[in-house]
């Protein structure tokens, strides 16, 4: 063999080697389309229409019963369902733990109102209706349709900014519905840090609560990495059976911090669910 074919053939040897990277790169990355439901729910509670995206585990097998992690703000280009979804398939495999639905709410409506405990200039006030929604609506029509375990404790909310105030709404005032937080970049300022005092409300009643959960932010977010510290002190204090994580990204402002926040979340819930 020539030393040209000799050169040839590594070409042709590395570029298969290329195309086979970036065909295995671009399937990681994918969750395929029969493996996502959408539907929308109408809610008594709140009065407004809800689209929902329900992503089926990978290999789904309906004679088992599965988790199943609840994701607000789901329509988010920088939070999508679809990219949670990959991301717990992939933890749930490295940690060879089952893999969980992942159930996506819109929030292009009414967001305001509904992540936020109180209104602001007539805005906002819809948390405890929402809720409800989620508690008595969302959840048993998933629970129904699915094969998902019914309780608390097999159940994950992830939420970013407003949604992650609205996991700290859930954990002081209806600490039974989920078992499992990812609270990312918070917005605890809201209405004069209010969130805290419910916490201090409900601390007695909910002190022995033994949830999972993960707090995460970017150091550039001033404000809500306070909120976010405190929150996590507030926690590793008082609730001394509570699993606990808190994560600070070096370099990373409110958006570019929420993937992944998400990310090492759901690697700490799999790793100590």
């Amino acid at each position: 063999m020539t030393q040209m074919n000799k050169i040839q053939n590594l070409h042709f040897l590395f570029y298969f080697i290329g195309l086979s990277f970036l065909f295995n790169s671009c399937t990681k990355e994918e969750i395929k389309p029969n493996q996502i439901k959408e539907f929308s729910i109408h809610s008594n509670n709140t009065g407004s229409d809800y689209t929902i995206w329900v992503v089926l585990p990978k290999e789904y097998n309906p004679y088992l019963k599965y988790e199943s992690i609840y994701v607000l703000d789901a329509d988010a280009s920088y939070f999508r369902y679809d990219k949670i979804a990959k991301i717990t398939e992939e933890q749930s495999s490295k940690y060879n733990k089952q893999n969980a639905f992942v159930i996506g709410i819109s929030s292009k409506n009414n967001r305001e109102r509904d992540f936020t405990p109180t209104p602001i200039s007539d805005v906002g006030g819809g948390s405890e209706n929402y809720t409800k929604f989620i508690e008595l609506e969302l959840i048993p029509k998933i629970e129904s349709d699915y094969s998902v375990d019914t309780t608390a404790k097999s159940r994950v909310l992830i939420g970013h900014s407003y949604g992650g105030l609205l996991t700290c709404y859930f954990f002081t005032k209806h600490p039974n519905v989920f078992h499992n937080y990812l609270t990312l970049s918070p917005s605890l300022w809201y209405d004069n840090n209010l969130l805290f005092q419910y916490e201090t409300d409900t601390r007695a009643s909910n002190s022995a609560i033994d949830n999972l959960v993960f707090t995460g932010c970017g150091q550039l977010e001033e404000a809500i990495v306070l909120g976010a510290q405190e929150w996590n002190y507030r926690l590793s204090t008082f609730y001394p059976n509570c699993k606990l994580a808190y994560q600070k990204l070096k370099n990373r402002g409110h958006t570019t911090s929420a993937e992944e926040n998400a990310e090492t979340g759901l690697e700490f819930y799999y790793k100590n669910k």
